[in-house]
């Protein structure tokens, strides 16, 4: 089975966002007579997409081991740096890219009826793709610096579908907050990304968890917070958790794509994904374990009071 078919996996969706765009520019697939043209470029997309990483799972089910880390060229050299083209297909990237790609294209088939003839139809329907696209992106990426452009795709994209009813004042509104507070969580996925070129001269998972086992504990918390804040901001963990009630300002199958089942868990991945760096800093299982129980007795104190 050729690995290269991973690069389709996220890419098929981004290419169906980007041909909806060029057709609603050019004026090919407007109004309701477009619908039919545009959800058949976002299913099948998305439907090519599954079928791949499914092709993946069953080469590695029959060869009887994952195939690890997959290099598929460079992308770019600034002097001693080095940013490739890789992803990461071991047992945790192919069970969470085969999840992520499942559950966006039922979603997405769902949301042919539940859109019909609304105005934003062919708006919905890239943006979904371009969020599924930086979805199977976050939990296949091979490094960081791929990871984090998935990470931004997904903020643009949540920022878009909040503000669908741009009519609506709340919903720009709603959606700036969600962004906003987001880009919090970026600045420490930055630092990150700074401080593992600056000490281990690359952003690959495999030497990002190599190079932090020599780390000494304060440049181990360091880095690991960066990530943590990250985590925190995109799951809607405190101190971040408000902006997640203001997001479901968006139509119904993208809060559920968004803040029930994909995007709140790309925070959780990550953690998961940096596990051996985590358990270099002791004090950081507790702490999470706070945040976590906090977050919780918020979204039960809040459900309490919510009309």
């Amino acid at each position: 089975m050729p690995l290269k078919l991973i690069a389709l996996v996220p890419l098929l969706p981004m290419l169906a966002a980007l041909w909806i765009a060029i057709g609603y520019t050019f004026a090919g697939n407007r109004g309701e007579a477009g619908e039919a043209m545009t959800r058949r470029v976002a299913l099948s997309a998305s439907a090519l997409s599954l079928l791949a990483i499914l092709a993946l799972d069953l080469s590695a089910l029959l060869s009887g081991s994952s195939p690890g880390q997959v290099v598929l060229g460079q992308w770019l050299a600034v002097g001693d740096y080095q940013i490739l083209i890789s992803f990461t297909l071991d047992t945790l990237g192919l069970a969470m890219t085969t999840l992520v790609a499942l559950i966006a294209f039922l979603t997405l088939r769902f949301s042919v009826n539940y859109m019909h003839r609304e105005a934003g139809f062919q708006r919905f329907f890239m943006v979904m793709s371009l969020f599924s696209g930086a979805m199977l992106l976050i939990v296949s990426a091979g490094n960081a610096l791929l990871m984090f452009i998935g990470w931004e795709l997904a903020g643009v994209s949540s920022y878009l579908l909040i503000a669908y009813a741009f009519d609506r004042p709340t919903a720009p509104a709603n959606a700036s907050r969600a962004f906003v507070t987001n880009r919090i969580g970026d600045a420490g996925f930055i630092l990150a990304l700074y401080l593992s070129f600056s000490w281990f001269g690359g952003v690959e998972w495999p030497t990002l968890l190599s190079g932090s086992v020599e780390l000494e504990s304060l440049g181990a918390g360091v880095l690991a917070g960066g990530f943590l804040i990250a985590a925190l901001a995109k799951s809607a963990q405190l101190p971040f958790a408000p902006w997640i009630a203001r997001a479901l300002e968006g139509p119904t199958p993208s809060s559920a794509i968004f803040y029930g089942s994909l995007m709140v868990h790309a925070g959780v991945y990550l953690l998961i994904r940096l596990e051996p760096l985590f358990t270099q800093v002791p004090a950081l299982s507790p702490l999470l374990i706070i945040i976590g129980l906090l977050s919780a007795l918020y979204g039960w104190l809040v459900a309490r009071v919510q009309s």
